[in-house]
C-alpha cells in the first residue's frame, strides 16, 4: 500500500500556496526491495563506479563513503530504474580529505528515481558533488551537506534537463558551522514540453561560522509555453561576519542569441536542442569519464530527439 513520504523540505517555511515547502511523494515501503549497501574506504587510487540497478516494483540500496584524514576518493553512482528506485549516500570526509561524488541518471521514462546524499565535513576537507539528471524519468533529490570543521568547503553543479511530463524536484540544503568554510552551489538547466522543475537551495550560516563564503546560482532556460519552473534561493544568518550570495538567470532564447545561430545556418528548434544539452555535455565533460558521457549521449540521443 502506497504512502506518501515527505522529501525535500525546506529548513524555513514559506506560503503554502507556492508549493516549494515539501513534496510529499508516494511510495510503497512494505513492498520495496533492499538491495543491501556498499562501504567506499579512501584511499582509493583508482574511482569506485557503482551501476545501481533497480529490481521490482520499489527498491532501494545504501552507499556509505568514508574518507579517513589527508585521503581522497571519486565515487561514480549511475541510477539504472524503470520503475521506482531509492538511493541513500553517506559521506564522512575526515580532516584535510576530499571525496569527488558523481551522481547520473539513466532512467527510462516513466519511472522514480529518489535520491538522498548526506555529508559531514570535518576541518580543511572537501567534498564535490556533480549530479547529471539526463535520465528521462521523474527525479527527485535531496541532498545536505554539514560544513562542521574550520576551512571545510561543498561545491556543487547540478545539470538537468526536463522534458514531456518529466518532474525535476531538488533539495540542497548546506550548514556551515566552521570558521572559514565555503560552499558553492551551481545549478542550471532547460525544460521542454510540459516538465516541472523545483530547485530549492539554502545556506545557513550558523553561529560560529565567521569569515565564510557560500555563493548560489541557478541558470534555467524555459522552452515551451507548458512548462513550470520553481526556483528557492535561500541564505539563513546567526553570524555577521559572512558573506552570502544568490541569484537565478530564468529565460528563453532571445534574440540576440537566435541571431548568432542564424546567422551561422541553424535554426531556432535546433538552437533550442544545443542550448538544452549544454548543461548535461559541460558536467558530463568535467566528470573526466568517458563511461559518463556515453550515457549521457544515450539519453540525449540526437537532437532531433531531446
Amino acid at each position: 500500500m502506497k504512502e506518501n513520504i515527505i522529501i525535500n523540505q525546506l529548513p524555513t517555511r514559506t506560503w503554502n500556496r507556492l508549493g516549494v515547502n515539501e513534496t510529499a511523494l508516494p511510495w510503497n515501503i512494505a513492498e520495496t526491495t533492499d538491495l543491501g549497501s556498499d562501504t567506499v574506504t579512501a584511499p582509493q587510487a583508482e574511482p569506485v563506479r557503482f551501476d545501481i540497478q533497480g529490481e521490482g516494483d520499489y527498491s532501494c540500496r545504501t552507499i556509505q563513503i568514508e574518507a579517513p584524514a589527508k585521503t581522497s576518493v571519486t565515487v561514480f553512482e549511475i541510477f539504472h530504474a524503470d520503475r521506482a528506485l531509492a538511493v541513500d549516500t553517506k559521506i564522512t570526509a575526515g580532516e584535510s580529505s576530499v571525496v569527488r561524488l558523481i551522481q547520473i541518471s539513466d532512467t527510462e521514462e516513466g519511472s522514480t528515481l529518489k535520491n538522498h546524499v548526506k555529508s559531514d565535513c570535518e576541518a580543511n576537507s572537501r567534498i564535490e558533488l556533480i549530479q547529471i539528471i539526463a535520465g528521462k524519468g521523474d527525479f527527485y533529490s535531496d541532498s545536505y551537506c554539514a560544513l562542521r570543521g574550520d576551512g571545510s568547503s561543498l561545491k556543487a553543479d547540478i545539470g538537468y534537463l526536463g522534458r514531456k511530463e518529466q518532474i525535476i524536484d531538488l533539495n540542497l540544503a548546506v550548514d556551515q558551522f566552521g570558521k572559514k568554510t565555503e560552499s558553492e552551489i551551481n545549478a542550471s538547466g532547460a525544460l521542454k514540453d510540459s516538465a516541472r522543475k523545483i530547485f530549492r537551495g539554502t545556506i545557513d550560516f550558523k553561529k560560529g561560522s565567521a569569515g565564510s563564503v557560500g555563493n548560489e546560482q541557478e541558470t534555467v532556460l524555459m522552452l515551451g509555453d507548458d512548462v513550470s519552473n520553481k526556483t528557492v534561493p535561500l541564505i539563513l544568518c546567526a553570524e555577521e561576519n559572512v558573506v552570502g550570495n544568490h541569484g537565478a538567470t530564468i529565460g528563453s532564447l532571445d534574440d540576440e542569441t537566435l541571431f548568432y545561430f542564424e546567422s551561422r545556418g541553424i535554426g531556432k528548434e535546433t538552437a533550442e536542442d544545443i542550448l538544452a544539452r549544454a548543461a548535461l555535455e559541460r558536467l558530463a565533460r568535467a566528470a573526466g569519464d568517458s563511461e559518463a558521457l556515453a550515457i549521457v549521449e544515450k539519453q540525449l540521443g540526437g537532437t532531433e530527439n531531446v
